[in-house]
């Protein structure tokens, strides 16, 4: 392909971009869970309808970050995916390679 200085850069941040993404899918989840127990809670304390409401609107906006997350995730993986079989053999033996299949690997096992 290249320059494998290039290479390592372009490697690190491709990687990078997986694991803030696998991270932020991570954290909506988990986030939307917590603020659907928290309007369930809402509800059950007869709280007023208008606290009500406003918690459906965050569990709302939370919920929505999810899908988009997965997405843009999906096209990193793919991204990082591609690349990686296009490097040069020499560029496979380095430190960001092997990270790089690391982060691969957990993406795929994030929900």
């Amino acid at each position: 392909m290249g320059d494998i200085a290039a290479e390592k850069r372009q490697l690190t941040i491709k990687t990078g971009v997986v694991r803030r993404l696998s991270k932020e899918l991570w954290m909506y989840t988990v986030e939307a869970k917590e603020q659907d127990a928290k309007v369930q809670q809402f509800i059950a304390d007869n709280r007023e309808a208008w606290e009500v409401r406003k918690q459906e609107e965050i569990l709302k906006d939370c919920t929505q970050m999810v899908p988009d997350t997965k997405r843009r995730l999906s096209d990193a993986v793919v991204d990082l995916d591609a690349y990686l079989h296009g490097l040069d053999e020499a560029t496979k033996e380095t430190d960001e390679y092997r990270s790089a299949v690391e982060a691969l690997d957990k993406s795929k096992e994030s929900p």
